[in-house]
């Protein structure tokens, strides 16, 4: 674990307002969650065939790079900042698209998401996505 990067993910976290109670979980962009962090429980911690942190931004990433995705943003749900073993940990993850939820939902198919929703608000301070697109908020229990 890169601890300089996870530094900077906790740094980028706290300057758009941080984890509150009453205030809509923070996202980072995927290089931000992903570069550095090698904890198998930062992110899908439930599944039985983990690809790895390093194998959800592969996948995230190449999805990220497709002509028809706008933005893939990781939702930030807990961070022990006084455990340094421990990346910041997320279970919901944000593509901004114009492609339709079968083509998400197959591209996804490595990472085994729970549930892939249409209805699920971006957080405020995220950039709102154009009015063409959809964003869909890839879920793992």
């Amino acid at each position: 674990m890169d601890l300089s990067k996870r530094k900077a993910l906790i740094e980028h976290i706290q300057s758009i307002g941080g984890l509150g109670m009453s205030a809509p979980a923070p996202v980072a962009p995927l290089h931000l969650f992903f570069d550095g962090n090698d904890d198998y429980g930062s992110i899908g911690c439930n599944l039985t065939d983990h690809p790895g942190p390093q194998g959800f931004y592969e996948t995230l990433r190449s999805i990220h790079q497709r002509s028809d995705v706008v933005d893939v943003l990781v939702q930030i749900y807990e961070i022990e900042e006084d455990d340094v073993t421990m990346w910041p940990f997320s279970e919901r993850v944000f593509i901004v698209t114009t492609a339709d939820r079968e083509t998400i939902a197959e591209l996804l198919t490595r990472l085994q998401p729970t549930d892939i929703e249409s209805e699920y608000p971006l957080p405020p301070h995220a950039e709102q996505p154009p009015e063409d697109c959809v964003v869909y908020a890839v879920w793992w229990d």
